[in-house]
């Protein structure tokens, strides 16, 4: 091959990584989400610990089911680094390690011989955004999406003998990830292969201790419900293959086909793996270097997915799979191609199959990236102007307006201390521009619809009041919903628009609907009278509606 063809398959191959790392960092805030609170407050009371054991007791501390204690020292790095949280600079770091499972897909992939171009569809299939939790929410890709590198270095350290290394990834991944100490799994059955009996037993004596002071005081997680799970099997499997499957959820199917591509993607590997395994004890047939990649990676996914659907299937009857688990089906579909090449290619006489099965995987990969980038590119919107919009309100009213009136009470005052002390900067980054110019527009209308949300862990129900804005006419880019009282400043509130279906796109050219939605947890609203408007671009352009608030958030739509 020559160095052109070369030089553009590389780029084929590394570009898809490069336009996720640039559309983490485009959505980016430097404002915490969610859970990333559980990083932040251990930066603001390790300074407050009055010693050694005090700071090691919060780094280890469980969070659900996981002691996180290597996400929470990269954030205390990061502080300690640049003076302040760069909640940006945590998820493109968290991300980049992701995108370093290509080197041991590649790793594996060139054991077989074959072109450079015979490996494009696997970046195309891994970098997409269909696992936007994973973009945008850094305690999520710093566990969900960090564990997978690990995973895979795990196996690769195995593979190549080194099991020295191999204590210390699974000690970190261990407490990175609830599931790296299922890496325990995966060295009893390499070491059981090898027969290298010396290291199995130092391989289970190091788990193990590791495993007591894992599970010394540990408590289930809030969304864990094993005993509900168990009661329905058919539920459990379904979610269990749909884990695996979960790929098909881009193309808005019905659950069956996550669960039927998982079926396909988990029996192909194992019916491709589990022979070789068998006259390696039968006839002493060694294992090779792409056998042993491929069934150590699917022996971690294969304990991770049976865990998940143990304990969080109860809750999903629909077999949806969230975003933040969305990244391990792309990535085991990615073995199951390679697996594919491997049988195919032992052939000569089947090289037109081959052919066949790269390019159509390259196209299923190119077509499945693009469609995700459009499916998932308002969530990525939505969730970046939650951040932003948040940021403003927490400087003006001190609450966020995207959480509970629960959570905002929990957070204020050590949120406040951060804020405070420089721990966070929520406003460094693109602050928010009220308007160079404001006009009135009687002709926008909007609907107003009174409902109630419910979410559910283990320990119940839990429903809150929301208000949801409608507009379904609406031109221009996406704006901002503003309540504006007379005499305080504005809060703020991203609305959310979905694109148009895919013939409307090709036949009307345009990517946007007309249509989109703001809710409002009515329990964060203060009493007062607000008039609505919109800011968009440079502009705020003000409604004819008004909302009034009196002191039990009731709200009247005037």
């Amino acid at each position: 091959m020559n160095f052109a063809a070369k030089f553009f398959g590389r780029l084929l191959i590394l570009f898809p990584a490069a336009l996720l790392l640039f559309f983490v960092f485009h959505f980016s805030e430097p404002l915490f989400f969610a859970d990333d609170f559980h990083l932040l407050k251990t930066i603001v009371w390790m300074q407050d610990a009055d010693n050694f054991f005090q700071k090691l007791g919060l780094l280890v501390q469980q969070h659900n089911e996981h002691r996180i204690l290597f996400p929470r020292l990269i954030t205390w790095l990061d502080y300690r680094l640049e003076g302040h949280i760069d909640w940006p600079v945590l998820m493109l770091f968290g991300n980049v390690l992701w995108c370093g499972v290509l080197y041991f897909l590649w790793d594996a992939f060139r054991t077989l011989k074959l072109g450079i171009g015979y490996f494009i569809p696997v970046p195309w299939l891994l970098f997409q955004p269909a696992y936007y939790d994973n973009y945008t929410w850094s305690i999520s890709v710093l566990q969900q999406s960090v564990i997978v590198f690990l995973l895979a270095w795990l196996v690769h350290a195995f593979v190549n003998r080194r099991f020295v290394l191999a204590v210390v990834i699974f000690l970190i991944g261990t407490f990175t990830h609830g599931n790296g100490i299922f890496g325990i799994a995966v060295g009893v059955v390499f070491l059981f292969l090898y027969r290298d009996w010396r290291w199995l037993w130092i391989w289970v004596t190091v788990c193990g201790t590791t495993a007591v002071f894992y599970f010394y005081g540990f408590e289930k997680g809030q969304n864990a419900d094993f005993l509900q799970s168990l009661a329905h099997p058919a539920q459990l499997m379904g979610y269990f293959f749909a884990f695996f499957g979960a790929t098909a959820e881009l193309f808005g199917v019905r659950p069956w086909v996550s669960v039927l591509w998982g079926v396909i993607v988990f029996v192909g590997i194992c019916g491709f793996g589990f022979p070789k395994i068998y006259r390696h004890y039968r006839s002493n047939v060694p294992l090779n270097y792409f056998n042993e990649m491929l069934l150590g990676n699917l022996l971690f996914l294969g304990i991770t997915a049976l865990l998940v659907a143990v304990s969080r299937s109860w809750s999903s009857p629909d077999l949806d799979i969230p975003a933040r688990y969305a990244h391990y089906s792309p990535y085991l579909t990615a073995w199951f191609y390679l697996a594919g090449l491997a049988l195919l290619t032992r052939w000569p006489e089947r090289q037109p199959v081959v052919r066949c099965w790269v390019v159509a995987s390259g196209v299923a990969a190119v077509v499945l990236n693009g469609l995700s980038y459009l499916n998932y590119f308002s969530d990525l919107e939505y969730r970046r102007d939650w951040l932003r919009a948040d940021g403003e309100n927490w400087n003006n009213y001190g609450t966020f307006m995207q959480y509970s009136p629960s959570f905002n009470h929990n957070i204020q005052s050590v949120y406040a201390q951060a804020v405070a002390r420089g721990i966070c900067r929520p406003t460094e980054r693109r602050p928010i521009i009220l308007a160079n110019r404001t006009f009135v527009d009687s002709s926008i209308v909007l609907t107003f619809q009174e409902i109630a949300t419910s979410t559910q862990d283990a320990s119940g129900k839990h429903t809150e009041k929301m208000l949801r804005v409608h507009d379904d006419s609406y031109l221009g880019e996406t704006p901002l919903l503003l309540l504006i009282a007379n005499d305080r400043p504005p809060l703020w509130v991203p609305v959310y628009r979905g694109r148009n279906g895919y013939r409307k796109m090709l036949v009307e050219h345009t990517l946007r609907k007309p249509e989109l939605f703001a809710e409002l947890l009515t329990d964060n609203l203060p009493a007062g009278l607000f008039k609505l408007g919109y800011r968009a671009g440079d502009s705020l352009v003000l409604t004819k509606y008004r909302l009034e608030v009196d002191n039990d958030h009731t709200v009247k739509v005037l």
